[in-house]
């Protein structure tokens, strides 16, 4: 998330209308993530079966393998524990890198100042650990330069102001080049380059606080001082998120009927970011890489992807799709007091319960609470995963390394931001310490299908998600069971019985880690365990499907 060095910890929640809420929320060191939250509780449902559907590449130039695999708001302090996932992609927050972060003061005499130390220890310890891949968030935020007002809490970047725009450009050859090997001004030490810029931090949402027009002008000037500095370069285009539209919902042609059951203003603001979306991806030349963030529900990828997707093919092209701001491994639950979807209003006095709960360590439900938002995240983590490599996305940038519990203080306001982090940690500063099971899952989602080569959608029956990858010449499968449901702690999860249909032989069934499976931070896993299944003579294996993933391979 990205995040200001006067509050880093601190956010605001505000209301714009009765019908229309925004929430400004924190991450790891993030001080602010915008949720544009439609509060219909949309009705969830199985991914629409499409044979034809399998994972591309879509021109993505990952040396490691076709889909990337990256953790987002790196922090210092986790490298080593986060390398030992095996994940090569790595995002910082938006704070130390921005403008006014690197040159806080005004050249002098046409003299630039630029402050690299703090972000030149983040990139080379998070290379000497063993990632290899970076995003990093580019924005014109700055006190001096910026044609707005920069914000005191929340920020906000605008246009420079004229007589600046080749300060900012200025400030990009410096940003790029410093972290380019081939540049003589390279960062001493730098291990390998990077080459993936994102414009900007996310769309409608009050970080950007000009016009579209304005950004558009922003990325005219961006893209080719970027491309001249570093050829190799890859410009994202701004991050795009809206909730409440797709979850439960792949396919496009129900935009229409899903907005039409919203409230009126509800209706007019989802309206006018799809339309603000499609201006945007008109202009292609100006943009490398679309990325959208994904904070709500596991269900909303596919259909976000697939309307990303069809709107640039409408316009004559495709270029390669980003999920990241992936801050939700499990469901916020609820966001000022409004169920998130699938949620249900229905539901909300059992999410109150719950989020009251977490927060609380002296609840009587606190133990309760926690190991099953625990168990949660490590089946959406997965989901998320599975579903985005599923759809041809180019990469995944999952988040959060660690908790932000100043917010366990509104609960029922920021839903579960304050239990979010994939690992728990100790000390002031945060120090890693056990793992959780979504960083286990995240190990098995690597270990699994991280470098798979082909992905198939399988149709088993209604609300099976099952899917077959091909990874160095051998079938994995991964399964689970949805009804369009969610459920809260000590209620009942729905299952059923799936065939698939297998050759004959002996097969490693590995579940999704619902329970801690590594308690030193310095070693935080161990071998996964599994069972050995078998087809009947038939070529059937009969499989229970629940809620949790799981995967399937030969045993050879």
């Amino acid at each position: 998330m990205k995040g200001l060095k006067a509050n880093k910890r601190i956010g605001r929640i505000f209301a714009k209308s009765l019908d229309t809420t925004i929430i400004i929320l924190p991450g790891s060191l993030k001080l602010l993530t915008v949720l544009l939250f439609v509060s219909l509780a949309v009705a969830a449902g199985p991914l629409a079966r499409d044979s034809s559907l399998s994972a591309s590449s879509q021109g993505h130039e990952n040396q490691q393998a076709r889909f990337a695999i990256g953790v987002e708001y790196i922090i210092p302090g986790f490298a080593e524990v986060f390398a030992r996932t095996g994940v090569k992609w790595a995002k910082p927050m938006g704070k130390g890198f921005s403008w006014g972060d690197i040159e806080p003061k005004p050249p002098v005499a046409g003299k630039h100042k630029y402050h690299w130390d703090e972000i030149d220890q983040l990139i080379l310890e998070y290379q000497r650990a063993g990632f290899r891949h970076f995003h990093i968030y580019v924005k014109s935020m700055n006190p001096w330069a910026s044609s707005q007002p920069v914000k005191s809490i929340g920020g906000g970047s605008s246009l420079p102001k004229p007589e600046y725009i080749e300060d900012y450009k200025a400030y990009l050859r410096a940003l790029v080049q410093r972290y380019d090997p081939n540049h003589p001004d390279h960062l001493p030490g730098l291990l390998y380059p990077i080459e993936y810029w994102e414009i900007e931090a996310e769309w409608g949402t009050g970080f950007w606080q000009g016009t579209l027009e304005e950004y558009l002008k922003l990325l005219r000037i961006a893209y080719p001082t970027i491309k001249q500095a570093n050829p190799q370069a890859k410009v994202i285009l701004i991050g795009f998120f809206l909730a409440g539209v797709f979850e439960g919902h792949p396919d496009p042609k129900d935009i229409p009927t899903t907005l039409a059951a919203m409230p009126n203003k509800r209706r007019q603001t989802s309206e006018r970011y799809l339309e603000e979306i499609r201006e945007l991806l008109a202009h292609p030349e100006l943009f490398d890489i679309v990325e959208f963030h994904s904070l709500s529900d596991w269900s909303e990828i596919s259909g976000m992807a697939r309307f990303l997707r069809q709107t640039m093919q409408q316009y004559g092209y495709e270029k390669p799709i980003w999920v990241g701001d992936v801050n939700y491994t499990a469901s916020p639950m609820m966001f000022w007091d409004v169920p998130v979807p699938p949620y249900t209003e229905a539901q909300k006095p059992a999410i109150e319960t719950t989020l009251r709960a977490l927060s609380q360590p002296n609840h009587p439900k606190h133990a309760e609470a926690i190991a099953w938002l625990r168990a949660e995240q490590a089946k959406g983590l997965v989901k998320k995963v599975v579903l985005a490599m599923a759809e041809g996305l180019a990469g995944i940038n999952i988040g959060n390394l660690k908790d932000e519990g100043i917010f366990s203080a509104v609960p029922t306001i920021t839903g579960t931001v304050a239990f979010q982090g994939l690992v728990d940690t100790v000390g002031i500063p945060a120090k890693p310490a056990t793992p959780r099971p979504a960083y286990q899952a995240l190990r098995l989602v690597v270990q699994k299908i991280g470098d798979f080569s082909e992905v198939k959608p399988l149709n088993l029956g209604q609300g099976v998600y099952a899917y077959k990858f091909m990874v160095r010449d051998r079938p994995v499968y991964g399964l689970w069971y949805d009804d369009g449901r969610r459920y809260l702690p000590g209620e009942k999860e729905p299952a059923v019985t799936a065939c698939l249909p297998l050759f004959q032989g002996e097969y490693l069934l590995t579940e999704t880690p619902l329970v801690v499976v590594g308690t030193n931070p310095s070693s935080p896993g161990r071998p996964f365990t599994a069972r050995i299944v078998s087809p009947s003579t038939d070529g059937c294996l009969k499989l229970t499907l629940t809620p949790k993933p799981l995967f399937l391979e030969p045993n050879r």
